[in-house]
């Protein structure tokens, strides 16, 4: 069963990977900018279907080679996480093929000529209602809190010795001795994703507004709902892992199977990739993938700024002071690496939860 729940991972994996060039803007293909008339351009149509069955192609002899693994050395964490890292890898790599493709492909086009390039700002952009409130994250504070007192409060029911890791097969792998610093480890870790996600959705919000210059008018009513969705993905998602490490704490206290929790880890981080993908490809992009009016402009190209995105995929532009920007290949955001509180934040991601191992170790 957990091999089974591992490579319905890699599927839905493959799949986000397959239709990111399906879900992108219009006016950008493989992290190159176009004319949105360019999008059914034959052959960059063609480029998207070699892409996606690349994609599919390799996931599924990555799958096969985990289940063969799998079946011959039965260690299925380990091969688990060398899947990950070789799947993440490969994808990247697959992907910078088609990146230099589609530049190519530029290249010989000559689709800028006669049309004035253009960067649209909507004045009463941050007018709109974006993001749902993060009054909403009073709900994940108060389990989180509810955590920390139930712990405090039991903290003699606790056994001596706690399983602090499991293997797929829910048998403990890692053992500590019960004290106040590692009975907390989990309720913090639940703080710190609090902070995280009401972070993030106050990012979306504050995030660099991007429209199309040729469809400046429905691509604003799309960027509101796109932000707004991935706000309320947000909010959901943060709530389920919080809860997650509830239920992970409670069973320090109280008889939990440690099936249910296997299980029960297993099928949250499912529904969340599964939730990403749907959401990913019902809405798109900056909202693409909606439909509303035309509005269309003649005669405007999309400002080309491809010189600021390095492989198409970090961007790193000082003369812009925004610090959060839409992805170009896929669906949601990314840092401007040449924003110095970038770095910082960036580092504190990385940081906080190795500083949180270490003290909790």
């Amino acid at each position: 069963m957990e091999t089974i729940m591992v490579l319905i991972f890699f599927g839905m994996v493959a799949v986000m990977m397959a239709v990111t060039p399906y879900i992108t803007r219009k006016t950008e293909s493989f992290g190159v900018t176009i004319p949105e008339a360019a999008y059914l351009d034959p052959e960059l149509k063609k480029l998207r279907k070699q892409y996606a069955a690349v994609i599919i192609v390799f996931s599924i002899l990555l799958a096969a080679a985990l289940f063969i693994a799998v079946s011959t050395s039965q260690l299925l964490q380990t091969g688990f996480a060398l899947a990950v890292l070789v799947d993440i890898a490969g994808n990247f790599l697959i992907y910078l093929y088609f990146h230099r493709k589609m530049k190519a492909i530029k290249k010989t086009r000559n689709w800028a000529a006669g049309k004035k390039q253009a960067i649209i700002v909507d004045p009463k952009f941050r007018s709109q209602k974006l993001i749902f409130s993060n009054a909403w994250f009073l709900i994940h504070a108060s389990v989180t809190a509810a955590t920390f007192l139930m712990t405090w409060l039991c903290y003699g029911r606790i056994p001596d010795r706690i399983a602090m890791h499991y293997d797929f097969n829910g048998t403990p792998t890692d053992w500590v001795e019960k004290s106040y610093r590692t009975v907390f480890e989990l309720p913090t870790v639940q703080l710190f994703l609090l902070i995280l996600f009401i972070w993030l959705n106050t990012m979306i919000a504050k995030s660099k507004q991007q429209l199309n210059a040729e469809r400046p008018e429905a691509s604003l009513e799309q960027n509101v709902r796109f932000r707004r969705r991935w706000s309320a993905f947000m909010i959901i998602t943060g709530l389920l892992m919080i809860l997650l490490f509830f239920a992970i704490q409670l069973s320090f206290i109280v008889p939990v199977p440690i099936a249910w929790l296997s299980y029960g880890g297993m099928g949250a981080v499912l529904l969340i990739v599964a939730g990403a993908v749907l959401l990913s490809v019902i809405t798109g992009q900056g909202g693409s993938r909606i439909r509303v009016g035309n509005g269309a402009v003649q005669g405007r190209f999309q400002y080309d700024d491809d010189a600021y995105w390095k492989l198409g995929v970090f961007y790193f532009n000082r003369n812009d002071p925004s610090l959060w920007v839409e992805k170009r290949f896929g669906s949601g955001w990314t840092l401007n690496f040449a924003h110095p509180a970038g770095w910082i934040i960036l580092g504190l991601i990385i940081l906080i939860p190795l500083l949180l191992g270490v003290f909790f170790s």
